[in-house]
């Protein structure tokens, strides 16, 4: 019978446990590992989720973005009014009404009597229904001849007569033509040779893209004053809204810059975003008033004072009220207080007020403060590495409270920055419709005959009345009161 295994020495149990020890060590470094790897794959994911569900409903997207995708529920801002949706009991609603003085009049009479079948030829007309077709005619081009005729003085000279001014060559577009042209092409925004096509099949004019471009060029130089003004109006106007939107030209990334008031508008074509585009564009360096942005920081340098759009941060919090990662009450209740002050504004100013009651305002103010605390403290940070956007917006919150609460003190300064965004929404049509420009030039074009248009446009002028007016030498401006 074999004798047992000597136990193990001293020497060699020391050695097992510093080798257990080890192994441990090893095992419960890559747990460390392993664990904030996952931590961070998680945060990641969270973030390409996010980004995922982005759209115009909780983003600074444009709704052409959205896509053919379903979209959520939306999550309405607005409180209820209590109205059904559809027409008012009693609105007579909108329908095409009848002239009093038609154009041409069709007689219609009966051939026989529906009760008992006799003929009613050469009976009169005991009285009639009026029933109204409107059509357009078939639009052909109207050709003025201009003659320049000579004359033999007693002398022996002979003298031509001048030809009008908008009368260049043998054979010319009229300013009806070529403000036709310039408004499909700015306002419509057909591609050049659509444009031409649009314009052979509506009017029977055989124009060519060459003569599209040259007559965009020909309106671009004739509004250079008018550009002028506008950007001497922007410049001393108290309030104006500011944004831009990156556009292709010649096939790289350049940037349409949009600066508004209720009454003008400018666009500028530049290959940067900020502020070196901002300053060769002439008109924040010089401007002296409130300036509504987002919250880019380029914009912070311009104007006597800022305020921040509140439609941005709202849609900023309600993409922080979908992410489940962290609590999101912080956000809900900064959502309540912008609303809610947003709408004491409104019935402040119904009401013939110019300021809120103290009270409200404090009210406001500390409810706020509470809300951007709350989401600071409900979204830690170690103090290394990027900070969650959640956080980032709840210090941005804290840190800009009298850009975000401007509207709240100044009447005259509106709640969001809503004009500059639907001067600056027709960019996203031109690229769906038209694609990009191909040259710096035509881009600098589109600019300024759409800066014509929206201006005129909120003056309640017809943008192709104010176009002809262009073309036949005296362009619309701006009037002094404004």
């Amino acid at each position: 019978m074999s004798s047992a295994p000597p136990p193990p020495s001293y020497e060699e149990l020391a050695a097992l446990v510093v080798e257990l020890k080890l192994l441990v060590s090893a095992q419960a470094a890559t747990i460390a590992e392993l664990t904030a790897r996952n931590a961070e794959q998680a945060e990641r994911i969270a973030e390409l989720e996010r980004q995922v569900s982005a759209d115009s409903r909780n983003s600074s997207k444009p709704p052409s973005s959205d896509g053919l995708r379903k979209k959520p529920a939306p999550k309405s801002l607005r409180t209820s009014t209590g109205r059904k949706p559809g027409r008012a009991k009693g609105d007579p609603g909108g329908r095409l009404e009848q002239v009093a003085h038609p154009d041409a009049i069709v007689d219609h009479h009966p051939a026989a009597c529906d009760g008992c079948g006799n003929g009613l030829f050469g009976v009169g007309s005991s009285g009639y229904r009026a029933r109204q077709v409107f059509a357009l005619p078939q639009i052909v081009a109207a050709v003025t001849e201009h003659r320049l005729h000579r004359s033999l003085c007693g002398c022996g000279h002979t003298t031509s007569a001048t030809a009008p001014a908008q009368v260049s060559a043998h054979a010319v577009y009229g300013p009806g033509v070529r403000a036709a042209i310039c408004y499909l092409s700015a306002y419509q925004h057909l591609p050049a040779k659509r444009l031409a096509e649009a314009m052979d099949s509506l009017f029977g004019l055989p124009i060519s893209t060459g003569t599209v471009l040259s007559v965009l060029g020909r309106a671009h130089e004739e509004l250079a004053d008018f550009e002028d003004q506008v950007k001497g109006h922007l410049t001393a106007a108290p309030v104006a809204h500011a944004d831009e939107s990156g556009v292709r030209v010649a096939g790289k990334l350049h940037w349409l810059h949009v600066m508004c008031t209720h009454l003008v508008t400018f666009y500028g074509i530049h290959a940067r975003r900020g502020r070196d585009a901002m300053d060769d564009l002439g008109i924040l360096p010089a401007f002296t008033g409130t300036m509504v942005t987002d919250a880019l920081a380029s914009y912070t340098i311009y104007g006597n004072s800022k305020a921040l759009c509140g439609a941005h941060v709202l849609r900023e919090l309600i993409a922080v009220t979908e992410d489940t990662r962290r609590d999101p009450t912080w956000a809900t209740t900064m959502i309540q207080v912008l609303i809610e002050a947003k709408t004491a504004v409104a019935d402040a100013v119904a009401a013939g007020q110019d300021t809120l009651a103290p009270d409200t305002l404090t009210g406001f103010r500390d409810r706020y403060r509470h809300a951007a605390l709350c989401g600071i403290a409900a979204n830690p940070h170690s103090g290394t590495g990027p900070r969650a956007k959640a956080r980032a917006l709840a210090e941005r919150l804290r840190d800009r409270t009298e850009e975000y609460q401007r509207y709240m003190v100044d009447f005259s300064v509106p709640f969001d920055n809503n004009q500059a965004e639907r001067d600056l929404r027709m960019i996203k049509t031109q690229q769906k419709v038209s694609g990009s420009w191909r040259t710096l030039t035509g881009a600098m074009r589109f600019a300024r005959i759409r800066s014509y248009i929206s201006t005129v446009r909120k003056h309640g002028v017809n943008p192709l009345t104010a176009l002809r007016d262009l073309f036949a030498g005296r362009p619309w401006m701006l009037p002094t009161i404004s």
